[in-house]
């Protein structure tokens, strides 16, 4: 993240955007190999809750910074960052809950 605002406030934005898209992911494979019909019912509707989130977190990226465009390519240079970061070995267990 960018540690100067606007620029910072933006990145926290769309990091919390990432964060529930990842949540996202995580539901929705639950809920994809889950034999209980009914958890797994559940979690589907979790999967929904989330990709909710991320919505809002970028609509209100664009809302307060106006352009769509720059809004969703820094978007995606920082889903580019976590990608790279994920790649690399770490001797810490990283996992959001």
């Amino acid at each position: 993240m960018r540690p100067a605002e606007p620029a910072r406030l933006l990145d926290t934005l769309l990091c919390c955007a990432l964060i529930e898209a990842r949540s996202c992911e995580r539901m929705k494979l639950l809920s994809e190999q889950l034999p209980d019909a009914e958890l797994a019912a559940f979690y589907k509707g979790l999967l929904a809750c989330e990709a909710r989130h991320h919505r809002v977190y970028v609509e209100l990226a664009v809302e307060l910074f106006g352009d769509r465009d720059a809004v969703l390519g820094r978007l995606e240079e920082l889903a580019e960052h976590e990608a790279q970061v994920l790649a690399e070995p770490s001797p810490l267990a990283r996992l959001h809950a």
